[in-house]
């Protein structure tokens, strides 16, 4: 029998190893620390970033130096918003060597999404995979829309809080469709290759399994997050129904093949819509620079900033308007 939403959220929440809004940030970005971390500024603040550098201190970027497999079945995928936070980091295309920023609103404030009781933020550590790119220039024809212009996006369930900038090893369970302020978005359902049920967590059906009622949440949760701040729902492709893993699987490589064209040179400036190209490691790219180069030695310097709370106004809880649904009632006993 498959747990409400409701109580599938507080069992999460109490089983939770951490919360969010941490105010320490890990030097190391993967377990093995071959990739490690160079903070500027303080979170919730707008001058805010987080670097990627290798061993010897380089700065790399984590849309295009960060390998899109580290071995057979399994991707890499960078962590930008950790279960239970809601600040809207991301990885920003825009700047040179692609840091992880806070996204702002169109009205240069700080954004975070709502905190959709009784879920804290994000129901999962969210961010990206790798050298994959959804090209706004590609149709899906299911949806009618274009591709966001982003990296893939990815949900990892494991029962690790994430940080941000981590760089973690992940099995793809499935995906689902998210059309968003009319572009194509997909969300592909992932779980850290590290996780005590990783070896039983294998394809979509896997997810009902083992975390009962946890799709349904998401695809709601997705649904109707910017509801308290637009009016307005997004929509799913295929009717609400997710893909398993054979279909996640190719969509990745999907992106991944349009991303060679982003980083080869193929796709035109004037269409990549600001997208910094430069990369330390992409052998054979016309972006590829060295460690001397102007765009290298342009990334600040480490300075790290005393955490900065965010304060009352965007912690407080969110409530949809009575005609929306987010979580569905408890059943009672008798109408199980």
């Amino acid at each position: 029998m498959a747990l409400p939403s409701l109580l599938l959220a507080t069992i999460m929440l109490l089983s939770s190893s951490k919360i969010a809004f941490t105010q320490e940030q890990p030097h190391c970005a993967d377990i093995d620390c071959h990739y490690k971390l160079r903070p500027v500024g303080a979170k919730h603040t707008s001058d805010y970033a987080l670097y990627l550098e290798n061993n010897e201190g380089t700065p790399m970027s984590f849309f295009h130096d960060v390998p899109l497999q580290p071995s057979e079945n399994v991707f890499n995928m960078v962590v930008e918003i950790p279960r239970w936070d809601n600040a809207k980091l991301e990885t920003t295309k825009e700047v040179v060597m692609n840091p992880i920023k806070h996204d702002k609103n169109k009205d240069g404030s700080l954004r975070y999404v709502p905190n959709l009781f009784p879920i804290n933020g994000y129901p999962a550590n969210y961010g990206m995979i790798p050298k994959t790119w959804e090209d706004s220039y590609v149709l899906t024809k299911s949806t009618g829309t274009y591709g966001d212009n982003d990296p893939i996006d990815v949900l990892e369930l494991g029962c690790e809080v994430g940080f941000a900038g981590q760089i973690k090893q992940v099995k793809v369970l499935g995906g689902l469709i998210l059309v968003d302020e009319d572009q194509t978005d997909w969300k592909i359902f992932t779980i850290d290759v590290r996780d005590p049920l990783a070896s039983s967590m294998n394809d979509l059906e896997d997810i009902e399994s083992h975390y009962p009622g946890f799709v349904d949440l998401v695809k709601n949760w997705f649904t109707v997050y910017k509801i308290p701040s637009t009016g307005k729902p997004n929509t799913l492709g295929f009717d609400g129904k997710c893909i398993g893993k054979e279909e996640a699987t190719k969509k990745v490589y999907e992106m991944h093949e349009y991303w060679k064209r982003l980083i080869n040179g193929t796709i035109a400036e004037e269409d990549t819509k600001g997208i910094q190209r430069f990369t330390t490691t992409t052998v054979g790219s016309p972006y590829q620079v060295g460690p001397s180069s102007p765009q290298v030695k342009s990334v600040p310097k480490a300075n790290p900033q005393p955490y900065t709370k965010p304060g009352v106004a965007v912690e407080k809880w969110a409530f949809l308007p009575a005609e929306w649904s987010f979580l569905e009632k408890a059943k009672s006993d008798d109408e199980v």
